[in-house]
């Protein structure tokens, strides 16, 4: 399908050239401005000195490389790393708006007891020996009448690795992170069980080199981690073709070749079909198959039933397109890729769509070759020596962190006895979930039910319960549950509106944090340091954590003195030193096309599986009994009267932590809904209208209509983030609606990570 937006529209050329040109028209309005005010009643000013300083951003998750200049023991402004690889020197719009996480007026400040019913918002100040003291008393005496085990730490963001060794420490398994459970869980798994090689978070793709894109609703463009949208636009201007699937016209679908309107929930069933007509007409790499791939027979029998045709009812995308694609992509092979979304938590069976991505990909061979996946250089820095954790779920391995369940993967202790409450990890309930990561989905039903056993204490490092899981009744009733609960973040929302104690945080402008390890072309470690005094006397996480550690006999497991101390301890262990990082803020080894890209220079491919090779019908599956995972299963439509509801990113935002940063704020201060022009004259109504959303719960709320043909007419969209209720959140409170409150609940099957996408709603003009 074609634009139907056209008019007034911008080529996916023009729009690589205005990229180009960007810099040429800055300059241009600069110096008109410059020369309005030539005759300016004062004398030209000098610019103070300023400091720079390095670190890395948590405006996201990508966690861009950057220079922090200050002035006066004050940040003030936000410059790319050029030396970094994962952005070049690129800052985004949300990048530049980190600056006003320093300076929040709405920011915590000072520790706070609650004082009022949890929700309330009612809190009086308290010195921090105070708070600290009482956090350490309320948590020892949790885990006196209940056990270590009775304490849950939910954590969310570059600052978490503290609270989980200080809970690890304390003797509970039961730690987390929403990356797993709520987000990447299901790719992650697939690419693991089926090659070995986990293909998450900053993905080690050769963007600049591929000719053909198939993308699974990946919306580069406005998700926006630098790194990889300056990869993707580079692939792009170098000829790339780019086939873009999404219910919705996307910033990133104008600038494709072409956009298939494919139905919400049957991803599966298109990508099954190209694996039909790959295997049938033999399209694949038939030597990198021979060679590297076990389960073609069995696979090609399971596939047998999903032709082109069948799945054209299902996703509406005409069987002849999916033979062309497949003929295309062949033709282009290996440097072409099948691009998962972000987030794959939508659908009854999130594992079978990534296994077919994973399998679509490794049909084509694109593993170690030019404009496919490259094999990552990496640094190896060990962690500090720290005594061994009270529990038998956690094996530190050398360089894999305090939370590496690695040795340990069905995480239960040497009796069996205790198991981690959301059951990941564990045989009979979620065996093939991250306990590294954990199922937050999970965890906050164990804490709602109080069941395999009593969940009394909760900590939360960041994050928001309320906005990134979608049930608020269970997220409500968990946090009722608690004996104590304590929080720490840098901001105010709604969940840590529910804490006992609230436990202010240095933003990540004014602390020290561990090191950023990372894997591309090039490997490297990255800096983050203060670029100024913590504002309102706020604490790092570490010194929290250290804190802690004192007041309730850990202190072994924070042996230094400062942050500065362990990070110079750990690059010293690699044969670096703190000084020597400090100097660019990365220390980087150099791209080696020999181990990128073994299979262009003569090496092989290493797949880490039981077997050695690709399992494209993954051995791992098959001793579960859930090798029928690659199996089509029908998923929710909308009846006469409903739609599918989904939601999404926007380049102004990250999930729901920057509607309260007022620079951001004044770029998207609501989200609004799209909808079909069709659908919305059946409704009467016209764009600019509220309108009353509910789905089949009875949970919904107003939200002005966005009336687009940018959407199929069974479709309705949101931005993710919006709708927030805390009222010290005073910019953002009030405005739009959450799309939280409306998306689905539901398990995946195999994994146990929650369903998002399964949701419909009805509308009405209020």
């Amino acid at each position: 399908m074609h634009n139907p937006d056209k008019p007034g529209s911008v080529s996916r050329r023009g729009f690589l050239k205005s990229m180009a040109g960007a810099t040429a028209l800055s300059a241009a309005a600069l110096t008109t401005d410059a020369q309005a005010r030539i005759n300016a009643p004062h004398d030209l000013e000098t610019l103070k000195d300023y400091e720079e300083h390095w670190g890395f951003c948590d405006m996201c998750y990508w966690r861009c490389g950057l220079k922090v200049r200050s002035r006066d023991g004050k940040a003030f402004k936000i410059d790319g790393n050029p030396e970094h690889p994962l952005n070049r020197g690129v800052v985004c719009g949300k990048g530049n708006a980190g600056i006003q996480v320093a300076f929040a007026p709405n920011r915590l400040k000072q520790p706070q007891e609650r004082v009022g019913a949890r929700g309330d918002n009612n809190w009086r100040p308290i010195p921090w020996d105070e708070a600290l003291d009482k956090v350490a008393h309320e948590l020892n005496k949790v885990k006196e009448k209940y056990g270590p085990q009775a304490l849950v730490m939910i954590g969310h963001g570059t600052w978490e690795k503290p609270y989980h060794r200080l809970s690890h420490a304390f003797g509970t398994p039961n730690t987390t992170s929403p990356v797993f459970g709520l987000c990447c869980g299901p790719r992650g798994v697939s690419n693991t069980v089926i090659t070995g090689r986990n293909l998450t978070g900053n993905e080690t793709i050769d963007l600049e080199n591929c000719k053909y894109f198939l993308m699974m609703g990946r919306n580069v463009t406005e998700s926006l981690h630098n790194g990889e949208t300056l990869g993707w636009i580079d692939g792009v201007a170098n000829g790339a073709k780019v086939v873009y699937a999404d219910p919705r016209y996307t910033v990133t679908a104008s600038k494709a070749d072409e956009w298939l309107a494919i139905r919400p929930l049957t991803d599966h069933a298109f990508l099954l079909a190209l694996i039909h007509t790959v295997i049938k007409g033999e399209l694949y790499d038939k030597q990198f198959v021979a060679e590297y791939v076990d389960g073609l027979d069995e696979l090609t029998a399971r596939v047998e039933k999903y032709t082109p045709e069948w799945q054209e009812e299902i996703t509406t995308i005409p069987a002849e397109t999916v033979r062309r694609i497949a003929l295309e992509m062949a033709q282009k092979a290996p440097a072409v890729f099948v691009y998962s979304p972000r987030r794959l938590t939508r659908s009854a069976n999130d594992l079978g769509t990534g296994m077919s991505i994973t399998i679509l990909n490794t049909l084509f061979g694109v593993w170690d070759r030019k404009g496919g996946i490259f094999t990552p250089q990496t640094i190896k820095v060990p962690e500090i020596d720290l005594p061994e954790f009270p529990h038998a779920h956690v094996a530190r391995s050398e360089t894999g962190g305090d939370f590496d369940f690695a040795q340990n993967p069905f995480a239960t202790d040497e009796e069996g006895k205790v198991q981690r409450a959301d059951g990941a990890g564990v045989q009979g309930r979620w065996p093939l979930a991250n306990p590294q990561y954990g199922l937050t989905n999970e965890m906050w039903r164990a804490m709602a039910e109080q069941d395999p056993y009593p969940l009394k204490a909760l900590l939360t490092a960041g994050g928001n319960g309320f906005t990134n899981s979608t049930d608020y009744d269970t997220v409500r009733k968990a946090l009722m549950n608690m004996d104590f609960y304590v929080a720490a973040d840098v901001m105010p929302n709604e969940m840590n509106s529910y804490a006992d104690i609230l436990l202010p945080e240095a933003s990540y402008l004014e602390r020290y944090d561990d090191l950023q390890i990372g894997g591309a072309r090039e490997g490297f470690i990255a800096l983050r340091e203060p670029a100024m005094q913590p504002l309102h006397g706020t604490k790092g996480s570490w010194d929290i954590c250290k804190e802690l550690s004192k007041r309730m006999g850990l202190e072994a497991y924070f042996p230094h003195e400062t942050v500065a101390d362990m990070l110079d301890d750990r690059l010293k262990k690699a044969g670096y030193s703190l000084a020597e990082l400090k100097e660019k803020g990365i220390i980087k080894k150099p791209a080696d096309p020999a181990i990128n890209f073994p299979r262009e220079n003569g090496g092989k491919s290493v797949f880490p599986t039981p077997s050695g090779k690709v399992e494209l019908i993954p051995s791992q599956l098959k001793a579960l009994g859930m090798e029928d995972a690659i199996e089509w299963e029908e998923q929710p439509r909308p009846q006469e009267g409903q739609f599918h509801f989904t939601f999404g990113r926007v380049g102004y935002h990250t999930h729901a932590r920057t509607q309260d940063n007022i620079w951001l704020n004044y770029f998207m201060p609501e989200n609004v809904l799209w909808i079909h022009p069709e659908a919305a004259e059946k409704l009467g109504i016209a764009n600019g209208d509220t309108v009353d959303v509910q789905d089949t719960k009875g949970r919904g709320g107003k939200i002005k209509a966005k009336v687009t043909p940018r959407i199929r007419p069974d479709t309705v969209f949101t931005v993710h983030g919006f709708g927030h209720w805390d009222k010290r959140m005073t910019t953002a409170v009030g405005k739009g609606l959450s799309d939280s409150l409306l998306a689905s609940d539901t398990r995946e099957k195999h994994i146990g990570s929650i369903s998002m996408g399964t949701s419909m709603v009805t509308l009405s003009k209020a």
